[in-house]
């Protein structure tokens, strides 16, 4: 079970790198929306797409660490998987973090992500957000 724990933390890791590198492959479309878009500011546009891109290379950074901490901590005591799974929690809170407040808050509020785009990323961080969260309930509420 503690090798299972291990894997879904760090998989969690492994697909918002993917989502950060796949933004960052986007750039030239987001360009091209912004060009479209009329009555936009877009040095916030830009500042909160570079918030969003360095959030999810910090839950890739977060998640494949926690998810190795939880391996290497497979053999040890309950106290020390216990101790092991904090960085995995965090993993876990900052995509909530990043779904709400970056996402839900900014991009739904403030920028009013109503493009094709924007629904695609919203839809994509809240699918982060919430098997994170499912993942970290799992992980930190069932016992090893």
């Amino acid at each position: 079970m503690r090798v299972l724990k291990s894997l879904l933390v760090a998989c969690i890791g492994v697909t918002a790198l993917l989502y950060a590198m796949q933004n960052l492959g986007n750039v030239s479309e987001i360009r091209e929306a912004q060009r479209a878009a009329s009555g936009t500011l877009p040095i916030f546009n830009w500042i909160a797409f570079g918030v969003v891109v360095l959030f999810q290379f910090l839950i890739a950074a977060v998640g494949l660490q926690g998810g190795w901490k939880l391996f290497a901590a497979r053999h040890g005591t309950p106290e020390q998987f216990k101790e092991a799974k904090t960085l995995a929690v965090w993993t876990g809170a900052l995509s909530l973090l990043v779904w709400f407040v970056l996402f839900f808050m900014t991009g739904g509020g403030l920028f009013q992500w109503g493009s094709e785009s924007g629904e695609v990323a919203m839809a994509k961080a809240f699918a982060l957000g919430s098997t994170s969260a499912l993942t970290i309930l799992f992980v930190w509420g069932t016992t090893d």
